[in-house]
């Protein structure tokens, strides 16, 4: 789910004209919804299955005493409580948010090693908080530029909870800081190193749907405009009419009063000519539906139902227009 800075980059970058400013958590600490999807990783990473786990194995080590007492004050106890749960009772306990989050993250670590392994040499992660693919992923970064881009407070949160896990910041990774009030995406990223020349894999995660509909257009643009060609962009999104299904009408009561509504989705209908219309590729689209079915237990599948959300892969055409 989204952290605070995620809503500010996307919203930065659409530029929009009247300033818009969200503040779900306060500057530089993670947002109660990141912590619970940071958590949601950590009970999938210790399935005792290795055919069942997620790899982010990092993710319960993000979640020290301070993070931990985040959720506590903010009434996600539950979730603490899950944590020392074996997996599948975490699971049954947490309902379908944290199975989600669980084989999305299993499908997003798969596209990002193919894209590596493709011959990307360089990644950014959109809005990076608490994720951990540059860290855990080190050995295939190896010859590879890995971007975190975050707002500045938010990093520097990062980097301190980084540097106490690992007693130090990792030399492969650039931390770009921004500020959208005053700077452009395109020419931070390119100060601190990036190269658009440089084919890319880029990871956009549990962001769209909370952002307006100018901010993910421009995201994907800012993809396909500053990227080399075969770039590649992972993103999640819901479906339009997943806003008015039950289970969202509910969540988002909860969401909402944390400042942190769902509040955009693709057009059902269209979906693939949403997302090419930005000038990018669609390669591969995954409903979570049928990601539970490829990643999880039985008793955890849900064949024949339909998705109301999405991992999309989408690529940078061969030749620009």
């Amino acid at each position: 789910m989204l952290h605070s800075f995620s809503r500010r980059l996307a919203i930065g970058i659409a530029a929009i004209v009247t300033p818009i400013v969200i503040l779900a958590v306060e500057p530089g600490k993670p947002s109660v919804t990141a912590l619970e999807t940071t958590a949601y990783r950590a009970i999938g990473a210790k399935h005792p299955d290795p055919a069942m786990r997620n790899g982010d194995t990092l993710a319960e080590k993000f979640l020290g005493s301070g993070e931990r007492a985040i959720l506590k004050t903010e009434g996600s106890g539950n979730v603490i409580d899950a944590l020392q749960m074996d997996t599948e009772a975490a699971w049954s306990s947490l309902g379908p948010f944290a199975t989600a989050v669980h084989v999305r993250t299993r499908h997003i670590d798969a596209v990002f090693s193919e894209g590596l392994a493709s011959g990307a040499s360089q990644a950014v992660i959109l809005g990076a908080g608490l994720d951990s693919r540059a860290y855990r992923f080190s050995g295939l970064l190896r010859s590879v530029r890995v971007f975190e881009v975050d707002f500045p407070p938010t990093q520097e949160y990062k980097k301190k909870r980084v540097r106490e896990i690992f007693g130090r910041l990792p030399a492969g990774v650039t931390y770009v800081p921004i500020d959208f009030a005053k700077e452009d995406l395109a020419a931070v990223l390119e100060r601190a190193g990036y190269d658009p020349r440089k084919r890319t894999v880029f990871v956009w995660e549990g962001v769209s749907f909370y952002i307006p509909e100018s901010a993910v257009t421009s995201t994907l643009r800012f993809v396909a405009s500053k990227a080399a060609p075969d770039s590649r962009i992972i993103f999640d999104y819901f479906l339009e009419s997943a806003l008015t299904s039950p289970f969202l009408v509910a969540l988002n009561k909860r969401l909402s009063a944390m400042g942190e509504p769902i509040i955009f989705g693709i057009p059902d209908h269209d979906r693939r000519g949403f997302i090419e219309r930005q000038g990018l590729i669609v390669a591969a689209e995954e409903g979570i539906s049928e990601l539970r079915t490829r990643y999880l237990p039985v008793h955890f599948k849900t064949p024949g139902q339909p998705s109301i959300n999405y991992v999309c892969t989408a690529l940078v055409p061969g030749a620009r227009k």
